[in-house]
């Protein structure tokens, strides 16, 4: 994720997009009144694992090499195939939106708070 810093991208930029995903399913939350805690919590660790020490691998150094070489045109193809069977998938299968919600809230807690803890170690 330092890498992204050092592509322009600031830690208020990633916040900011983090807040931006974050609010539809913590809005959905409110409404509905409650929290699925194991599958937020699922959210969190495996989302901050995924952003730090996974991403920090050697594995993860290759996916992103990887990732970088296929240009942006390939950046945003893969992108878009992504979101394209992640919303069909939702129609197919129809998961029960409180545990969906509660682990992308999750998710994007994880992920601000590896973003956090790397800019703090990094100044």
């Amino acid at each position: 994720m330092n890498a992204d810093r050092s592509r322009g991208r600031s830690l208020k930029w990633s916040l900011v997009l983090s807040a931006l995903i974050a609010v539809s399913p913590a809005i959905g939350l409110y409404d509905a009144g409650t929290v699925s805690w194991p599958w937020l919590g699922l959210g969190v660790v495996s989302w901050a694992v995924a952003a730090g020490p996974v991403a920090a691998s050697r594995f993860g150094r290759r996916v992103e090499s990887w990732f970088e070489s296929i240009g942006v045109g390939g950046r945003a193809a893969v992108i878009v195939a992504l979101a394209i069977a992640i919303w069909g998938s939702m129609f197919a299968i129809e998961p029960p939106t409180i545990p969906l919600q509660s682990y992308l809230l999750g998710s994007m807690v994880g992920l601000v708070s590896v973003e956090i803890w790397q800019n703090a170690l990094s100044e």
